[in-house]
Formats: C-alpha cells, sequence, structure tokens
C-alpha cells in the first residue's frame, strides 16, 4: 500500500513522535507502507514550522532541526517530480496534495486537513485520518 501524507500530518510527527502521526511515519519508515509525496509537500511542512512562532515556543526546536527531519523524509520515500496539474476541488490551497498523490500513485492520502478529509476520496484514492489508516495497518 502507498500512501502520501499532507503536511499537517508531517507537522504532527515532528513535533509529537510518540503519538499517533510519529508512529505513523515510522511505521511508514520500517516499510509497513510505502510513503510517497511531491517536493511541495515536505517544503510546506518546513516552512510552517520555520514560521510558526508559537509552535517554536512550546516545542523548542530549532532551524536545523527542521532541516534534518525535511532531509530524512526525503531520503525515505518516494519524491514525485511532476505531479499534474488538476482543476481546483478543494476549499483551501492543497489541490497539490491530491496531485502528488496521483502522480505517487497512492492507495491513501493521510491528513488532518478537513478541507482534504470532507471529499473522503479522489479519483479513487482514499482519503483517511491518521488513526483510520493506523487500524487498517
Amino acid at each position: 500500500m502507498r500512501a502520501v501524507l499532507d503536511s499537517s500530518v508531517l507537522i504532527s510527527a515532528f513535533l509529537t513522535p510518540e503519538k499517533a502521526a510519529g508512529r505513523l511515519v515510522r511505521a511508514g519508515l520500517d516499510d509497513r507502507f510505502e510513503l510517497g509525496t511531491s517536493g511541495g509537500i515536505p517544503a510546506e511542512t518546513g516552512r510552517s514550522l520555520r514560521r510558526k512562532r508559537r509552535l517554536r515556543r512550546r516545542y523548542g526546536y530549532t532551524d536545523d532541526e527542521v532541516t534534518r527531519y525535511i532531509q530524512d523524509l526525503a531520503a525515505a520515500v518516494i519524491v514525485v517530480t511532476d505531479p499534474p496539474d488538476i482543476k481546483p476541488i478543494c476549499r483551501d490551497p492543497d489541490d497539490h496534495v491530491l496531485a502528488a498523490a496521483l502522480a505517487a500513485k497512492a492507495d491513501v492520502i493521510v491528513t488532518g486537513d478537513a478541507d482534504l478529509l470532507v471529499l473522503g476520496a479522489y479519483q479513487g484514492i482514499r482519503i483517511l485520518t491518521v488513526r483510520a489508516f493506523l487500524e487498517e495497518l
């Protein structure tokens, strides 16, 4: 099974590796499923972690830790380099996640984003929460 994890999941995994999102990323890194992504998802994750001061104050991480995390992810996942252009579907700018999942030939998109979850599926790709996907594993 191949899954694309959106930035909300990757951010949660970075901040709280002992919780559900962190366990899910570890499961992917341990080859319990294949992780797919585009360049945009890790980049968005890094930008969000670097610019959110309240997160930085609460969790006490550095830019170097964010950089290492993004580099480690990029080395361990299938990165698609040319996601297709798709017509706008989401209420917010998350269409790039859908395009990445198409290009990666993903079975599942895993997200905490209500704008993606409300879709339920996209072109045969199921859209699940972290907990729902963990239960399947």
